[in-house]
């Protein structure tokens, strides 16, 4: 085992290594953990000694936003939770005029209300304890525009800036808040996402094969979800004590281009 001076350890000498980042006897809340990124975050979490709190369907609809705040502040109590990952999204292909009003708020619902709700219900204890830290999972569709994904990408870009003026509101009281604009991740809606754009749109997006996506990306392959979930517990971790604000592309140079 090496521990390194920012706290962060690490065992085995591989690039599959598991890490330990220091959160052992921390609380946290994540969404959509059931699947992808948010399934590899709870996992990674959890190695590190987190008491987890995972909200996701069957037994937790995030689209219903009337009730995500008052759902959420009776599940942590008085005790609150020390982190919020807000991770769940789901996507909608189409341009403006093929995206219903309904579709729009359906994605908004998922990808920035209920973030915005689980806020309002972590923020008052993290405040009292002013301690806390909050990392909202976007894409990196918040940076740059994409083909056939308006309302989608409108809600990531939306979700980023609340990390920004979130982050400048709470410094004072010792809560960091950040975000993770991940690139294509190797996930089930990823590959439902490069088939639906082949059969939809086949004179834009020819080719279905993942292969040839990976090909847009400089470092040539997609993210494991794992890599995403490390980003996600550095920033919630002390080695990440003087970082708030900060939209962190994990994209594999993609935003760079």
């Amino acid at each position: 085992m090496r521990v390194a001076d920012n706290g962060i350890t690490t065992q085995g000498g591989k690039m599959g290594s598991e890490l330990s980042f220091g959160l052992a006897g921390r609380r946290a809340i994540v969404t959509g953990h059931r699947g992808g990124i948010g399934s590899a975050i709870h996992d990674v979490l959890t190695r590190d000694g987190v008491e987890v709190i995972g909200l996701d369907l069957p037994d937790f609809d995030l689209s219903a936003t009337d009730t995500v705040e008052r759902r959420a502040a009776a599940l942590i109590g008085e005790r609150g939770v020390d982190i919020l990952v807000n991770n769940a999204g789901i996507t909608v292909l189409g341009s403006v005029l093929e995206t219903s009003l309904a579709e729009t708020e359906r994605v908004f619902r998922v990808n920035f209300l209920a973030a915005y709700a689980l806020m309002r219900a972590v923020l008052p204890g993290m405040v009292r304890r002013k301690k806390g830290a909050i990392v909202n999972i976007a894409s990196d569709q918040a940076l740059i525009g994409k083909q056939v994904s308006a309302a989608y990408g409108a809600s990531k870009a939306a979700i980023a800036q609340l990390s920004r003026s979130a982050a400048l509101d709470w410094a004072k009281d010792g809560v960091r808040v950040n975000c993770i604009a991940p690139g294509s991740t190797q996930t089930t809606m990823l590959e439902t996402v490069i088939g639906d754009l082949s059969a939809r749109y086949p004179d834009r997006f020819p080719v279905s094969s993942a292969d040839a996506y990976k090909g847009a990306t400089p470092l040539g392959r997609f993210a494991d979800p794992v890599e995403i979930a490390r980003a996600a517990a550095f920033l919630a971790s002390d080695a990440a004590s003087f970082i708030t604000g900060v939209i962190l592309p994990v994209d594999g140079g993609g935003t760079a281009q």
